[in-house]
């Protein structure tokens, strides 16, 4: 600049602050923008994760539980006496049980996923928004009996159990007190 005329030097620092205002402008929308994506991302896994536990449990449905425990590396940490409890588990019971816990999981799936269709700015009350639909359902403010043997039992206590441990992930994913 100091090698040049005073007009060439007084547009240099014009697009000097013209650049600078337009660095200034990008960074500001980019930051704010890159929180959002973030969120959008942890969403969109948040869903995946739930389908996935949806599918797995559907499976687990379809299993015996004593069996497949048998078929585990871990299977010598378990204690016999939870042995011999999984060996007494109601067939019909442990059905309703991961069906019931596949069903929470999959709806839960769904209220995240027609959130990130609707939404175009995602936000804190966007995650507040799912947990609430969580906790709206009726099947989550059922007593859990210890007792149960029945398939409807099983259905009933899994669907709770799937949607605490829903609201348990969400709230760990995006660190929110419990």
């Amino acid at each position: 600049m100091q090698d040049t005329d005073t007009e060439f030097r007084l547009i240099a620092k014009g697009m000097n602050s013209a650049y600078r205002y337009v660095v200034n402008r990008m960074v500001r929308d980019f930051e704010y923008k890159k929180e959002e994506l973030k969120l959008r991302t942890k969403f969109e896994e948040l869903e995946k994760v739930f389908r996935r536990l949806a599918e797995s449990n559907l499976e687990q449905s379809k299993n015996d539980l004593y069996d497949t425990v048998q078929e585990s590396y871990y299977k010598d940490d378990i204690p016999e006496d939870a042995m011999e409890e999984l060996k007494n588990i109601e067939p019909d019971f442990q059905k309703g049980m991961f069906e019931g816990m596949g069903f929470a999981y999959e709806q839960v799936a769904n209220y995240i996923s027609i959130m990130l269709d609707t939404s175009d700015k995602l936000s804190e009350k966007h995650i507040n928004h799912v947990l609430q639909h969580i906790h709206k359902n009726s099947l989550i403010k059922e007593e859990i009996e210890e007792s149960a043997v029945t398939y409807q039992e099983g259905l009933t206590n899994g669907i709770k159990a799937g949607f605490n441990m829903a609201d348990l992930e969400i709230k760990g994913k995006f660190q929110i007190p419990n």
